[in-house]
């Protein structure tokens, strides 16, 4: 599906950030039934009443290690963390990343019985910086997931690529790219495929 500039994720500058609390709280007093993972998820998460995320992003040094979401809902502030964490350093722009993602990736960490910090490459990309990527490199999609904070690019220190994106394909829950030659596995929460 295609997207115009004007319906991407909102995008906010460090300053903007500051107002971002506010509407990421009113985000999570939405009705549960918005935030509660589809049924194939919710079976695949069953039986957890916490979900504890690590993450490290290689390009701004920031990390997170906690839980960001705890006996049926999303943690705003955890939430507010990873947004940061995962945001365009070079634009200097950051964007509601959609809850999801985290999901993947702590279903992934927990499927390969991993307890290492995720390496994050690239979360997310403002139109502007995917235009340059896209310069770049041909593999860089114009309608990128990562411009919608739908996408993030890892590496789990102690599992084998290929093992990573294999466990991420099996859970059918978006897009998952492996990158042996880059050193990452890309996954998204857009349709379901795989290259």
């Amino acid at each position: 599906m295609h997207r115009d500039e004007d319906d991407s994720a909102p995008v906010m500058g460090r300053r903007g950030f500051l107002g971002f609390g506010l509407a990421a709280l009113t985000a999570a007093t939405v009705p549960p039934v918005l935030l509660t993972p589809t049924a194939a998820e919710a079976a695949t998460l069953m039986g957890a009443s916490v979900r504890r995320l690590a993450l490290h992003n290689v390009n701004t040094g920031d990390h997170f290690d906690d839980v960001y979401w705890a006996n049926g809902s999303y943690r705003p502030e955890a939430l507010r963390k990873l947004d940061m964490l995962l945001r365009d350093h070079r634009a200097h722009q950051v964007c509601r990343t959609d809850p999801r993602l985290f999901d993947v990736l702590w279903q992934v960490r927990q499927k390969l019985d991993s307890g290492e910090t995720f390496k994050v490459v690239c979360g997310y990309r403002s139109r502007k910086t995917n235009a340059l990527a896209r310069r770049r490199s041909r593999g860089v999609a114009k309608e990128s997931y990562h411009t919608r904070g739908m996408a993030v690019d890892v590496v789990l220190p102690d599992r084998n690529l290929k093992a990573v994106a294999q466990q991420a394909m099996a859970l059918e829950a978006g897009g998952v790219g492996y990158y042996p030659r880059s050193g990452f596995v890309h996954m998204d929460v857009g349709p379901v495929r795989h290259w």
